[in-house]
Parts: C-alpha cells; sequence; structure tokens
C-alpha cells in the first residue's frame, strides 16, 4: 500500500468515525467529543473485517467471497451489521459513562493528574483501610459516637492516619454543637505538632514562591522552624529594613496529601450515612463536607492574610488587643510572611504581672471578644491558649488566623440576647431566641423545651462556674430536641468558652461566668443604643413607606375584581419553564422505556418462533425483522440508562 493510498484510507477513516461521533452524541448528549470520536475511530477500523466475517457466517459470501444471495438482500444485511456495530458502541460508551462520566478529567494534563491523584487514592485506602481494621474502629462503628469503644477506636486511628487526620480531628472537636462530649473531649486533646519538613524542601518551595533565595529577599533567615504543625512550620527571620517577621511555610506535598484524605473522608461519610444510623442522624456527609472546605481554606494563606486583616479591624478599638501585620509582598498562596509578636504565653507571663494588670488585661480580652463577635460579626475561632500570648510590651496578642467565623447582623443580635439569657438565668427569653435564630420544627413541644433548658441554666447560675462544657450542656438539650445550631453561631460559642483557660490563668477566681456577666450587659447596650436603633429604624421606615405606597392601588384592584366577580385565583402547574421541560423530560423517558421493551419483546418473537421466507441458508426473514427490531430496543434502551444516569448525577 502506496503512502497515498494510506492517507486516503486515513482521511476516510477519520471523517466517518466524525459522523458517526455526531450522530453518536446526538443520542448520548452527555459523551464527550475525545471519547466519542475515539470509540467510532475504532468501530469504523473494524466495520469491514467485522462485516467480512460475519457475512460469511451468515450465508450471505461465501468462502472464497462469492455474493451467494441478491444484491437487495446483500445491502439489507449489511445495513443491519453496520447498525449493530453501531449498538456495540453505543453499549460501549454507556458502559464508560458509567465507570467514568464525561468531563470527569478536563484534559489529558488534568488526566495524567487525576489517574496519578486516583493511584495515591488507592494506595492511601489500602494504608487506612489496615489501620482501620488494627484499630478496632470498623468493629466500633456501629455503635456510633456515643459509645466509648467508638470513641477510642476514632483517638487511635487519627493518631495512626497521619497530621491530615490529625488536623480534621481538631476541626471536629469545632463541633460541640453536633458532637457528643466524651468525643469532644478526646478530640480536642489531639496534637498536631510534626517533624520538620528537610531544609532543602523548604528552600525550593521558598524559591518556587519567591523566586530567589530566602536569604536574598529577607535581610536573615532561620532555616530552622521554631514550630512544625501538620501543614506548616514557621520560621523566624527579619526584612532589610530591620523587622522582625515570621515566615509560615506551607510543608511540600500538604496540600496534595490532604486533597487525597479529604476525598477519601467525603466518601468514608457518603457510606456511613447510608448504613448506619447514626450517621445518618447527625447528617455526617453535610458535617465532613463543611470540615473538609474549613481544612481546604487553611490551606490557601491569602484567605488567611485577609482573615488577619478582618480581625485586626473588628479589634482596633482595643490598643490592648495586638495582632500581627501581614507583610502583603512576600506573602503567597502557600508563604504567608508577618510581623513578629514577642512575648511569651500567658501561664508563665502573668506570674510577673501585678494583680490589677492581670484582672484589666483578662476583662480587655473577654470584652475585646465577645465585642467582635456581637457587635463586628468577625472574630478569631480557634483562640485556644497556644494562640494567645502575653507582649513584652504588657499587651495581649493574638495568633493564626487560619480560622474565623463571621456572623450577620440579625444573627449577632439573637445570639447577644441568647447569651445574655444563659448567664442571667432566663430560660423564656434563651427559648425565645432559640425560635429566632435557630431552625426549630413548628411540633417541638416548647414547654418541654423550655423546662430542660431552664434546669441546665439553673444549675449554670447556682454554681457560678462556666468552662467549655456549658454550652455543650445546652447543645445537648437542643440535640434531644432535634434543633440545629448554626456553624458560625457554634464557632463564636466555642470561642467565648476556650477563652475560660486564659481568663483562669490571669486571675484565678474569674473565669468565663464572671466575665460573660461583666461584659454582656454593656455589649447589649451597644446592640440597642439609639442612634443603632435609628438607623434600623430608618431603613425599616423606608422599605414600608414603599410598601405602604403601593398598597392603596393593589387594594382598589382587588376590591374592583371582587365587585365585578372577577376575582378568581389560579394556579398554574407546571407555569415555570422549568417545570415543562422536566415534564417534558419525564414523558420522553417513559415512552422511551415502554418503545424499547416492546422493540426488544417483538424482536424476541420474530428470533424464537419458526417460519419465515427464507433468506440464505441461515437466515430468514424473521431473522432479519429480528435483528432491525433489537437494534432499535437496545439503543432507545441506552439512551435512556444514560438520561437517567445524568440526572441522577445532577441531583447528587
Amino acid at each position: 500500500m502506496d503512502v497515498l493510498s494510506f492517507l486516503y484510507q486515513a482521511l476516510t477513516t477519520l471523517l466517518l468515525a466524525a459522523i458517526f461521533s455526531v450522530v453518536v452524541r446526538r443520542l448520548l448528549p452527555p459523551v464527550g467529543w475525545i471519547r466519542a470520536l475515539s470509540v467510532s475511530t475504532i468501530v469504523i477500523v473494524l466495520l469491514i473485517p467485522v462485516s467480512v466475517w460475519a457475512g460469511t457466517g451468515l450465508g450471505i459470501f461465501s468462502p472464497e467471497g462469492t455474493l451467494q444471495t441478491g444484491v437487495g438482500t446483500a445491502l439489507v444485511t449489511g445495513a443491519l451489521l453496520v447498525l449493530w456495530m453501531f449498538a456495540m458502541a453505543l453499549l460501549s460508551l454507556v458502559v464508560l459513562e458509567l465507570i467514568v462520566p464525561s468531563g470527569r478529567f478536563g484534559g489529558p494534563i488534568e488526566g495524567a493528574r487525576e489517574s496519578r491523584l486516583g493511584f495515591r487514592r488507592l494506595r492511601r485506602y489500602l494504608q487506612l483501610v489496615w489501620i482501620v481494621l488494627r484499630s478496632g474502629l470498623a468493629r466500633a462503628l456501629r455503635y456510633g459516637p456515643e459509645s466509648s469503644e467508638f470513641v477510642d477506636a476514632l483517638i487511635r486511628t487519627i493518631n495512626q492516619a497521619g497530621v491530615s487526620f490529625v488536623k480534621f480531628g481538631q476541626l471536629m472537636a469545632t463541633r460541640s454543637d453536633l458532637l457528643p462530649e466524651p468525643l469532644i473531649t478526646a478530640l480536642s486533646s489531639l496534637q498536631s505538632s510534626a517533624t520538620p519538613s528537610p531544609s532543602s524542601d523548604i528552600r525550593e518551595r521558598l524559591r518556587e514562591e519567591w523566586g530567589e533565595e530566602p536569604e536574598s529577599v529577607l535581610g536573615s533567615f532561620e532555616i530552622d522552624p521554631f514550630a512544625a504543625a501538620s501543614v506548616a512550620q514557621v520560621h523566624n527571620g527579619t526584612l532589610h529594613d530591620g523587622r522582625e517577621v515570621v515566615i509560615k511555610v506551607q510543608r511540600p506535598a500538604a496540600a496534595e496529601q490532604v486533597r487525597v484524605d479529604c476525598d477519601i473522608l467525603l466518601r468514608f461519610a457518603s457510606t456511613a450515612q447510608k448504613r448506619f444510623e447514626w450517621a445518618r442522624k447527625l447528617g455526617l456527609s453535610s458535617l465532613v463536607e463543611g470540615l473538609v472546605g474549613s481544612l481546604t481554606e487553611e490551606l490557601d494563606y491569602h484567605i488567611e492574610a485577609r482573615n488577619t486583616r478582618a480581625v485586626a479591624s473588628a479589634l482596633s478599638v482595643y490598643p490592648n488587643i495586638a495582632t500581627p501585620e501581614i507583610v502583603p509582598e512576600l506573602s503567597t498562596q502557600r508563604v504567608l510572611v508577618m510581623s513578629r509578636l514577642n512575648g511569651s504565653p500567658v501561664p508563665a507571663a502573668s506570674a510577673h504581672m501585678t494583680p490589677d494588670n492581670r484582672d484589666r488585661l483578662a476583662k480587655v480580652l473577654f470584652e475585646a471578644t465577645a465585642e467582635s463577635i456581637l457587635v463586628h460579626g468577625v472574630f478569631h475561632a480557634d483562640l485556644h491558649p497556644g494562640n494567645i500570648m502575653l507582649l513584652d510590651d504588657g499587651r495581649i496578642g493574638l495568633l493564626d488566623f487560619g480560622a474565623i467565623g463571621v456572623i450577620d447582623s440579625e444573627t449577632r443580635q439573637l445570639l447577644a440576647a441568647l447569651l445574655l439569657a444563659i448567664f442571667t438565668d432566663d430560660n423564656v427569653n434563651a427559648v425565645a431566641s432559640i425560635n429566632m435564630a435557630f431552625s426549630v420544627d413548628p411540633d417541638v413541644d416548647r414547654g418541654a423545651l423550655q423546662r430542660d433548658l431552664g434546669k441546665v441554666l439553673t444549675l449554670l447560675t447556682k454554681s457560678q462556674q462556666a468552662d467549655s462544657s456549658v454550652f455543650n450542656r445546652v447543645f445537648a438539650v437542643l440535640r434531644t430536641y432535634g434543633i440545629a445550631v448554626p456553624g458560625d453561631v457554634a464557632g463564636a460559642l466555642r470561642t467565648l468558652t476556650s477563652l475560660d483557660p486564659t481568663l483562669r490563668a490571669l486571675r484565678s477566681d474569674y473565669g468565663l461566668f464572671q466575665a460573660a456577666q461583666d461584659a454582656l450587659p454593656a455589649i447589649a447596650v451597644k446592640l440597642s443604643a439609639p442612634d443603632r436603633l435609628a438607623k434600623i429604624a430608618t431603613t425599616s421606615a423606608l422599605t414600608s413607606a414603599i410598601a405602604a405606597r403601593r398598597l392603596p392601588a393593589r387594594t382598589e384592584r382587588l376590591l374592583t375584581q371582587l365587585e365585578r366577580g372577577e376575582l378568581t385565583v389560579r394556579a398554574r402547574s407546571f407555569g415555570a419553564p422549568s417545570d415543562r421541560v422536566w415534564l417534558g423530560s419525564l414523558v420522553d423517558d417513559v415512552l422511551s422505556g415502554v418503545f424499547a421493551c416492546i422493540a426488544i419483546v417483538m424482536a424476541l418473537v420474530f428470533l424464537l418462533v419458526p417460519g419465515g421466507a427464507p433468506v440464505t441458508s441461515v437466515l430468514t426473514l424473521h431473522h432479519l425483522m429480528a435483528g432491525a427490531l433489537g437494534f432499535i430496543g437496545l439503543t432507545l434502551a441506552l439512551r435512556l440508562t444514560i438520561r437517567l444516569f445524568t440526572r441522577r448525577n445532577s441531583h447528587v
């Protein structure tokens, strides 16, 4: 075969494959072009040898290639063979779509990346399966988070599974609104310290981000980190102008490792929610999705830089509270540079302060935190003692703004009312605030809720001791009545309770309860200040005036229609275009299914019932009818399968 003949055959094959692909994608719209063209090319290449083999077997041609039937019969049989090759191509594409839907890979590069990720995921799956089996978690899953066996097995699993899972466990410890107290306590004990990455890896990461050696960008740089956690480590350095800074560097491969582990966690949560009642009741998939989102955000240091500036703005009215200043020209998605806060942990530093200074700083710390939550709506969401320092200049320094909370205006006011009611033993207003702030089922027995919550508040008030468990007891009551606390509100309450150890380190007799009783009334006054209420009233009056101006015309129109007997109420079924599209699609699917069944049944009848005019020594007319009807039935069935599969995925 010369080159021209080969090129001619190749171009003809590609042209026919392209036409074939157009027809395929008309029948199966979700199928991608590359996949459709690849399968079509294979079909075209195999068409001639398969046709010759089938034609010989069916008696159309002799073994020597001589035509043994009329031309018309040969053409009809050949057309059926082409159609069945087409049907096999459709079947192959449907199977591929069911296994790996089109669009899963964005292109060759993305496909290679996803394939590599898939291999890593498989290897990580096998590793985690062995850890789950060895730790006893597989057996304990049936008992749920209320079981001590489950708690112990989960902690063993997390500690063995690596730094990503430790970080995930720490995030789970923030959801005391959903998880029982023993599990929260166990998760809160997890430590995320890790062995530092090799110096060469850190230098390579900084060169990737800055384009230069760290010693060229900075005045000085300490390659040995002073802190190393699960996904990042922190180094000391100075700028060329002499300012002291800290450089937070994301570990190489940390993002990819977190991505693999998060994908596995999401799959596990979905499976667990299908199998276990406790997972369904907990809403495990939604919980894990939210925590995965938080963990993913912490990998982007642009977000942490924005968070730091937002909280600094909210705390700017408190000169005794300090936050790091971001160095934007050196900060990237994977490297964060900020001013260094020089100080010591609160317990050690407070021992050298006067009682008056300790008392003042304790009150300022709680008041500033509560005001950032309730007045400004932006707050540090991880104020454990390790993120609070006493600085050398006598101020309080806050660190690590990877996680912040944001609460809207109305929720802030309701949360302030709820907190004031909790710390003043006012269960009536506490339940009223809960009804307005949270999603409460109309069938909830509010009298019983009020009594049960009142018992918790009474014990709190009489003991005058509030620690990290105070809101856990409130959450436990709410869970009993099926009341879900929004994640931002739960984060705000956890932030307040996390201050208790620091407050007591400053002043042993001054904890969360005393601080809340001191600060909350003044904050409530700020929220209800006349100028603030006047602005809200002005906005409400403006919108009410617009609505009132439209009311007479609407009332007159209704009265006129009522007087004339023309007032009617119309409920238009499928009035929305989306409703009509859905109905049309449903009818199309039903008819496709019916016709597919009819065609397949008729094909079987023609195939199995003897008789029919002979066409060749092997074929009869019944066989040809069965082939045509079978092709129609199979094509309709495959089209229906891919439509149903696509619709199901679009609603997941």
